[in-house]
This record gives C-alpha cells, sequence and structure tokens, in this order.
C-alpha cells in the first residue's frame, strides 16, 4: 500500500522513497548513550535512553531521524580523544546495540531514519596522536593533513585542526572510510546514509583542494556503489545524503564538488549549511541546482546561534527571557518556508537540553510548529543580520557575511530578510543594532527601504521602532551610517555583533 507520508510497505518494513516531503530532519550526536552525560539524563534501562532525546521527537514535525554512527573508527565516536571517552552505558551494551534501539523506536513510530558518519572529526587535534580518536592516527601519522608542530600554532589559525584531520588525497584513508560505510550500513536497518562533510570541513591539504575535487568525487561514486549493494540484498532503495558548506562555491573550495554529485545521479538528498547563518544562505541558488537534478535541499539549522538569546545583553535587551531563542528558530522556519525549501534540517539541537539546560519540554517545543508555516503565522519571531560564524571552521564553510562593519558617513547597506510577517498587519517590528567604540557625540542614523529611522542609545545598542507599512517581505534594504569619518576618529564605531529584528503580534 502506498502512504504519501511515508512510502510503502515491504513486509513489516517501510519503504521510504528518496524523494519524500520531510517537514523536518532531526540530528542526534548519539553521545547520550556514553556516561558522560549522565547529569542530564540518567539513563537506567533502554526505554530511558530512548526517551532521553528521541522520544521527544515522536508525534511532531520531525519526519526523519538521524543518528551519528560516529567518526569511522571501531569502536565509534569518542569525538574528545581516547583518553576522555567516556564508556557506554551497561545496560546498553555496545554502540551497536544502542544504534538498533532507536532505529527500532523511530521504525515503529513510521519514522525515516539515517545513519550519520562525521567525515573527519577532529575534535581531537589538541591531544596526543596515542589519544585522539581513531587509533589509525597514531598507526599512521602520515595519513594526516597536518604535523605534530601545528597544535602549537596561535588559536586564529585554523591550520592546528589539521593535524589530526585525515587526509583523503591518500587512497588508504579513503578505503579506511569506505570499508567503515559498507559495514556499518549492513550492520543496521537504517533507510539512508548520510556523509556529514561540516564535521570538520578540511578533507584535503589546504589550497589543492580543488585540484584534488576529482578523488572526492570517485569517493562518493565508491559509496554510492557500496550502498546501492547494501540495498539490492535488502531488497529495497538506500538513500545517500550529502552534508556540505553554504554554498556550491564554499563547498567546491574545500574539495566538495557538488554540482558533479548531483549531475552524475551519485547523491539522492542535499542537506546545505553549516546551520549558523541561516538568513544569509542563498538558498534560491541551491534550489535551482536540486530542481535541475532532482534532488531534494534541505537547509541546516545549527544550534550553536540560539545560546546567545539565553544570556547577556540580548535577553536584556529584548526583555523577554528563554523564549527568545524559541522566536529565532521560528523566524528562520518561516523565512525557509517562505523561500520553498523542501523542509528543515536540525543540528544538535538538542544542546539546548544540555548546554542551555532548558526543561526537555520547553527545549522541544517547537518541533510541533515550525514544521508548518500556517502554525507560524502570528507567532512572535526574531530575524537577525549575521555576523561572521564564529570563525574557524564555520568561516571557511559558510557564506560571506555582511558583518562586522565600521560605521562612518557613508551609508552601509545591507540584507534583512523578512518572511510573511511583514504583511501582517498586527504585527510590529523593532530593530536592535549592538555596536562598540564611538565618541560621546556619535550619532547613528538607519534606513529601512529608504525611509530614514532615528534610532536611541541604550546600553550598548541602538533600538528603532519600525514604522508600519515600511517592512516587506523578501530582501528589504537596510543601511545604516555615523556622523564620524572614519580617517579623523580615533575610536570608530563598529556593528561587531548580528543585527536583530524584534516581530511581535
Amino acid at each position: 500500500r502506498e502512504d504519501p507520508a511515508h512510502g510503502r510497505t515491504k513486509g513489516k518494513s517501510i519503504v521510504f522513497k528518496k524523494n519524500r516531503k520531510r517537514r523536518l530532519i532531526f540530528n542526534d550526536d548519539a553521545y547520550q548513550q556514553r556516561t558522560h552525560l549522565d547529569h542530564c539524563y540518567g539513563i537506567t534501562d533502554e526505554q530511558s535512553f530512548i526517551d532521553a532525546r528521541t522520544t521527544p521527537t515522536f508525534d511532531t514535525h520531525v519526519d526523519t531521524y538521524v543518528w551519528c554512527v560516529g567518526n569511522g573508527a571501531e569502536p565509534p565516536w569518542g569525538p574528545f580523544g581516547l583518553k576522555y571517552r567516556a564508556p557506554v552505558y551497561p545496560v546498553l551494551g555496545s554502540p551497536a546495540r544502542a544504534t538498533d534501539l532507536i532505529v527500532e523506536a523511530c521504525h515503529g513510530k513510521g519514522m525515516e531514519v539515517w545513519g550519520s558518519l562525521r567525515m573527519n572529526d577532529v575534535h581531537d587535534y589538541g591531544y596526543d596522536l596515542k589519544e585522539t580518536n581513531d587509533p589509525l592516527k597514531e598507526q599512521h601519522p602520515e595519513y594526516l593533513i597536518g604535523k605534530p608542530e601545528d597544535r602549537d600554532l596561535p588559536p586564529e589559525r585554523v591550520d592546528r585542526f589539521l593535524r589530526t584531520a585525515f587526509n583523503f588525497e591518500r587512497p588508504e584513508v579513503r578505503q579506511h572510510r569506505l570499508d567503515f560505510i559498507r559495514r556499518n550500513a549492513e550492520a543496521h536497518d537504517f533507510d539512508g546514509y548520510e556523509l556529514d562533510f561540516t564535521r570538520f570541513i578540511w578533507h584535503l591539504p589546504m589550497g589543492r583542494e580543488c585540484e584534488l575535487a576529482p578523488l572526492m568525487t570517485e569517493f562518493i561514486r565508491e559509496v554510492r556503489s557500496a550502498l546501492n549493494a547494501v540495498g539490492e540484498k535488502r531488497g529495497r532503495p538506500y538513500t545517500l545524503v550529502v552534508h556540505v558548506m553554504d554554498s556550491v562555491e564554499a563547498s567546491l573550495l574545500l574539495g566538495h564538488d557538488v554540482q558533479a554529485w548531483v549531475s552524475e545521479e551519485l547523491v539522492d538528498v542535499l542537506v546545505v549549511g553549516m546551520g549558523c547563518m541561516p538568513f544569509t544562505i542563498d538558498l534560491d541558488h541551491w534550489k535551482a541546482l536540486g530542481e535541475r537534478y532532482g534532488v531534494p535541499v534541505y537547509p541546516s539549522l545549527n544550534a550553536r546561534p540560539l545560546f546567545r538569546y539565553h544570556q547577556g545583553e540580548k535577553q536584556q535587551a529584548l526583555n523577554r527571557g528563554s523564549s527568545a531563542s524559541d522566536e529565532y528558530i521560528r523566524a528562520v522556519a518561516a523565512w525557509w518556508w517562505h523561500n520553498e525549501v523542501d523542509g528543515i534540517y536540525l543540528f544538535n539541537f538538542f544542546t539546548r537540553v544540555d548546554v542551555t539546560g532548558l526543561q526537555k519540554k520547553q527545549a522541544y517545543a517547537p518541533l510541533k510548529g515550525i514544521g508548518d508555516p500556517a502554525m507560524l503565522a502570528g507567532k512572535d519571531k526574531l530575524y537577525a543580520i549575521e555576523p561572521v560564524a564564529f570563525g574557524g571552521m564555520f568561516s571557511q564553510g559558510s557564506e560571506r557575511p555582511q558583518l562586522p562593519i565600521v560605521l562612518d558617513t557613508a551609508e552601509r547597506k545591507l540584507a534583512l530578510s523578512m518572511g510573511p510577517d511583514a504583511d501582517d498587519p498586527g504585527a510590529r517590528f523593532r530593530i536592535l543594532v549592538f555596536t562598540r567604540g564611538g565618541e560621546p557625540d556619535t550619532k547613528v542614523w538607519m534606513r529601512l527601504n529608504h525611509r530614514l529611522l532615528e534610532p536611541v542609545r541604550q546600553d550598548g545598542y541602538y533600538t528603532v521602532q519600525v514604522p508600519a507599512g515600511t517592512m516587506w517581505v523578501g530582501r528589504n534594504d537596510f543601511s545604516i551610517c555615523c556622523n564620524a569619518e572614519l580617517d579623523k576618529t580615533p575610536n570608530p564605531m563598529i556593528v561587531h555583533d548580528e543585527i536583530m529584528i524584534s516581530v511581535t503580534h
């Protein structure tokens, strides 16, 4: 029989169509299976393990559950090095058993499940090779991109991460990954397999990535062939997913020729973006590529930007407490649905419990609303013009940022994204711009769609209420300037952080 939400049944198994509509895709890093997070979850049996993160996604808008299978090492998933690898809970027995429990639980609720492999995890870059997260790194240091002395590079040099990054120029490295994928895919009843190239982004020697991109394309061909073989044995198709950077160009500069991958029909689904600049990513470009080759595209939202709304000056400025992060999530979803995305991918969403300390019910509540554009109408939201995305791999893998900028007498023109709220007569818009520097007599002006706005100065930021009818749906022109000439100012004013647009109803 056919089920439009999931696919067709084959015996007792649901066969999920590769191009099915998925509202929300939820990525789980699988670390709750280890005692490291006992303070958050306190797992005592198999059911409490499933209840830790997975059960809260049931009966929500989540259609696909993504389970991280680790970094390609055996045993899998020890991100911070062997020295700090917490054991799996005894009640689970092994990572393999934990994986099967999640797959069985999700399938029992009619949810699709993908395995997800972090293609080059280098959380262990600061450790000796004997303590890294894959024994192969110590056994064959020649397989790594960097050198031991790279660990001592200054923090602003991302090259230091490369000392424990596998070099996919080496055929031995590609074979190491391929063998794991084949074994892992055969061992578990996944419906698809995701290659996460954003954790971390470096797979080839820096400066030679474009030259060596054909090697990565050949690797994708081999993975496609391996998964096809697994699918044939199981009697149902196997979906291959790749998670890539913010843009086709950013991906290619890192050796990932996404256009070649989709044009050769090697991949079935694209997950796009580092997830930290959701209002800046060029969705039109991705959509055009996906439509040209019949591949659905899912932009990724990383939980990292959410943390800043739980503390500090932003929380005080908004005066709305921890709900501000929910408003940001709703705004991202509203903007992406306005741009007619295929669905939304959520990365590290569970860290709203692990990191911010929210109660589970509150942390997972957005999953029941953001997968349906109609349910977002009339809800308060928080849009943004984002700054550079956290530095390091987030900068190299992200879209070109609009911020930070230095203000002077010339108007700096920025793109301000706004969803359907602009057409809501009951919506009110307030702009908040966070600055550093400037002199006591520095005056700031803003302009929205050519309408002059005169903000007021508050603690560390400027704010202004937007007159009705000024904001429109889509990309708005926002500009900002001040009365100080840059070459004559010893203390220039900098818009150092994001520009927030608060929408209330």
